[in-house]
């Protein structure tokens, strides 16, 4: 795909809104990447690094090797998602403590307005297809029921849960954050990125290079061979990770968290806070109205067109 210059902006603010969406357990960079259309290309992309690309870079030079990469697809996509994700995690961390409610809502009304629009870039749905849905949410919402655990914070526990974790960031639904919840790694990664830890966030980057490779070889071969099965079963993970967003959610002890859904009066009852019914609704509406922007900005989100 031939791009001018200025068609890699958009494509910089795609990769800082995956970067933000990374930021938030619960929420899948991946997601941000399937609504916005560029997901089948940075899969596609990231599969071709590896050795054969070195091989291109020794015999043909440094300008074959950046083509037979996509390099300056990945260059626009990547440099967003590093400097939103350095620049916003302390912001994503002061949300997460003060407006939870609110940003779970925006990111709920993001999800739940994107999963018919993917589903209609399926020409044609047929019995399998909706089977690989099934599976889909089925695995999406035994994700999100998980409890939090926690593992020790050595450096080898560090690269295992970057590669878990950034692995999980390019499977639409499934959110790498909520991943290093569950290990307990969340907030040892975030204080890292806050304090500008180097060797932590050195030894969890490592980890996400395997993490990275690994699932994008899958996926690349997933979408070649089962183009529309493999879109219905990442849809289906979008729809069952809801379930981990829905706004009104506490502990048994009140604490605002991962827990109980429940409605806006046993929110109330239970952590004694407001429900902020109107500030969720508009929150969650903004979360749409973001999805039906991308969808009218974005071309290569037609129903049933084809990115590889």
């Amino acid at each position: 795909m031939i791009r001018r210059p200025i068609d890699h902006v958009p494509l910089f603010i795609k990769g800082a809104a995956m970067g933000v969406a990374d930021t938030v357990p619960g929420v899948s960079g991946g997601t941000v990447a399937f609504i916005t259309g560029i997901y089948e290309e940075l899969i596609q992309s990231l599969a071709q690094l590896g050795p054969a690309r070195l091989q291109d870079l020794r015999e043909r030079g440094f300008r074959a090797f950046w083509y037979a990469i996509n390099g300056n697809f990945l260059l626009a996509v990547f440099s967003g998602l590093l400097i939103a994700l350095f620049s916003v995690a302390e912001m994503m961390n002061w949300l997460l403590i003060h407006q939870r409610v609110l940003l779970w809502a925006f990111f709920f009304g993001l999800i739940a307005a994107s999963v018919p629009l993917i589903m209609l870039r399926l020409k044609r749905w047929c019995a399998r297809h909706w089977v690989f849905l099934a599976i889909g949410v089925a695995i999406g919402l035994s994700i999100t029921v998980l409890g939090v655990g926690r593992t020790p914070e050595t450096l080898w526990m560090i690269f295992v849960a970057g590669a878990i974790a950034i692995g999980a960031m390019f499977l639409p639904g499934i959110s790498g954050s909520f991943l290093l919840l569950i290990m307990g790694q969340y907030e040892v990664i975030v204080r890292a990125v806050v304090e500008r830890d180097l060797l932590t966030i050195g030894v969890f980057g490592s980890g996400a290079v395997i993490g990275i490779f690994g699932i994008a070889r899958i996926l690349s071969k997933l979408f070649r061979r089962h183009h529309d099965s493999t879109i219905a079963l990442l849809t289906g993970f979008m729809a069952g990770s809801l379930n981990m967003l829905w706004p009104w959610q506490a502990a048994a002890d009140g604490t605002l968290g991962p827990g109980r859904r429940m409605g806006p009066a046993g929110f109330e009852a239970l952590t004694g806070q407001p429900a902020q019914i109107l500030a969720v609704t508009v929150c969650c509406l903004l979360g749409v109205a973001l999805v039906v922007a991308f969808a009218r900005l974005d071309r290569s989100a037609r129903p049933g067109q084809d990115l590889t």
